[in-house]
């Protein structure tokens, strides 16, 4: 099972236009794992980061709230599995072993995807590098010589 983090989810949705290379990576990584059948998941933390994004990158709220959905939109119109948020006791069981992460807020992710018994997170955020097995870290372009 391979986890989409939202960095790949901003540059599918979003930043076609400011990363047109990771764009078709990101997009051919799609195609692959849809026409393969590959179970694909995200969570509510990666949709609610690419709204945010789209917010604070718009103009104007109403651009912000009109491109955040767009992209919810696209993202949810994918074959994916999505994982809710985590509770507590998720949170605390798990936190020290995702503790290696850099940025605390790819720790919800990886506890995520890891529950999910993902076995890749696809990201352009090279601090999942430092993923614990038996999670690994793979970009869409390592995906795509993968796949």
């Amino acid at each position: 099972m391979y986890y989409l983090d939202t960095s790949v989810l901003l540059v599918y949705t979003l930043a076609q236009a400011t990363e047109p290379q990771r764009y078709e990576a990101s997009r051919h990584v799609m195609e692959r794992l849809k026409a393969r059948s590959h179970p694909i998941v995200t969570s509510f933390y990666s949709l609610h980061e690419v709204f945010l994004f789209a917010l604070e990158h718009a103009p104007t709220e109403e651009a912000g709230n009109a491109f955040g959905k767009a992209a919810l939109t696209e993202i949810l119109s994918l074959p994916l599995r999505l994982l809710p948020l985590l509770s507590r006791s998720e949170r605390t069981t798990h936190a020290k072993r995702f503790a290696v992460l850099p940025d605390p807020s790819d720790v919800p992710h990886a506890i995520s995807a890891y529950l999910a018994n993902c076995r890749v997170i696809i990201a352009y955020d090279d601090h999942f590098k430092r993923l614990p097995s038996p999670l690994i870290y793979r970009t869409p372009e390592d995906m795509l010589r993968e796949l």
